[in-house]
């Protein structure tokens, strides 16, 4: 076993933040081995493919069968035998694979690695942690509780299991990790996040439509408990509802109402809530460094009492419900900087969005 990684892209058509995406790719050590399928047809994905020409080691741009066969395509023409694949509005965190690659390294038994991802919105701006991911257990033939940018597994198991499934069009993924947990694969989870993934209307996990039911209603009537399976309907349908229908604020009252948790990731609620001390991993793909944030709140602004930027009080300054935050020092490019933030005595500040400013 080499453990190299070898990556698909698959494009179906240009995203502002491929740059992003092929940046993060191209800071990873050990550095993998990066197939980059375009069928978009738009001379700006060729224009960042040429500026990435030393990262690829192979390109298509023409007509293919859709983003799963796309993605097959890639790990054809590339070694390694540690795959994975970005969508081009996906992006690694600085060291993802490092992590990645320091477990299977030290275990070759184990199959499959995924870690927590931060969501981010049209700007760029993070909202929060991608609150479905936790570690892979029984849980996992009833909803999709990997993220796939921040998911990595042997070439050998997806051989061995069959291999992504090129006809389905949105839930490839979770169907290839019920799969691996069927065939008895070893699993290992990493709690740090390993990457972003943008949430968005436009995004193709925004739709709800008849073919995304139908997928989703084949693997939960094939693997979910029959109990479960109803359940797990239903919260697909509020969840498609809450992020992507609803405005925001009967977005977060309806996650309020009918799913109330006092789960935290890293301290932070699903609804931003802050119950006393939340950290949130940032990174950003500029050329420049940053020295400034810009931290949006629903609620008091009064809730947050002392802001940190990589262990360093940050000064902060208010405007309404935004805050500007000025770090000690300024936050290089494509480096991952920790935001801490704690709420004042019996506050419980809730976070909107963290942006670079």
């Amino acid at each position: 076993m080499n453990n190299e990684f070898a990556i698909s892209v698959p494009i179906g058509a240009y995203h502002p933040f491929l740059r992003d995406c092929l940046k993060s790719l191209s800071i990873q050590s050990p550095r993998p081995r990066v197939a980059l399928l375009d069928a978009s047809g738009d001379p700006r994905v060729k224009a960042a493919a040429d500026d990435f020409r030393d990262l690829l080691a192979y390109r298509r741009h023409g007509p293919d069968g859709g983003q799963s066969d796309a993605i097959l395509e890639g790990w054809r023409h590339v070694d390694g035998d540690i795959l994975g694949w970005l969508n081009a509005d996906d992006a690694l965190y600085p060291d993802a694979l490092a992590r990645a690659s320091a477990r299977f390294a030290a275990d070759p038994g184990l199959e499959v690695v995924s870690g927590h991802t931060v969501i981010v919105d049209d700007d760029g701006a993070v909202t929060g942690y991608h609150w479905a991911v936790e570690p892979p257990g029984p849980s996992l033939l009833s909803g999709d509780t990997i993220s796939q940018p921040s998911c990595f597994f042997r070439r050998s198991l997806h051989d061995r299991v069959g291999g992504l499934d090129a006809d389905l069009h949105y839930t490839m993924d979770w169907d290839l990790w019920v799969r691996f947990w069927n065939a008895g694969a070893r699993f290992d989870f990493i709690d740090e996040t390993l990457s972003r993934v943008l949430w968005t209307k436009d995004a193709k996990t925004g739709g709800f439509n008849g073919r995304r039911r139908a997928e989703i209603g084949r693997i939960l009537d094939a693997n979910a408990p029959s109990a479960a399976r109803l359940k797990s309907r239903i919260g697909f349908g509020l969840h498609y509802l809450a992020e992507y229908v609803l405005p925001t604020e009967f977005a977060y009252a309806l996650r309020e109402a009918v799913s109330p948790s006092s789960k935290t990731i890293n301290g932070l609620g699903r609804n931003g809530e802050i119950a006393a001390v939340a950290s949130l991993p940032l990174v950003h793909f500029g050329d420049h460094a940053v020295r400034s944030l810009r931290i949006g709140f629903r609620g008091p602004d009064q809730g947050v009492a002392r802001t940190f930027v990589d262990d360093a009080e940050a000064r902060i300054d208010w405007d309404g419900k935004v805050m500007a935050v000025t770090p000690a020092a300024p936050i290089e490019p494509a480096a991952t900087s920790i935001l801490r933030l704690e709420a004042s005595p019996g506050a419980i500040p809730r976070l909107r969005h963290v942006r670079f400013a």
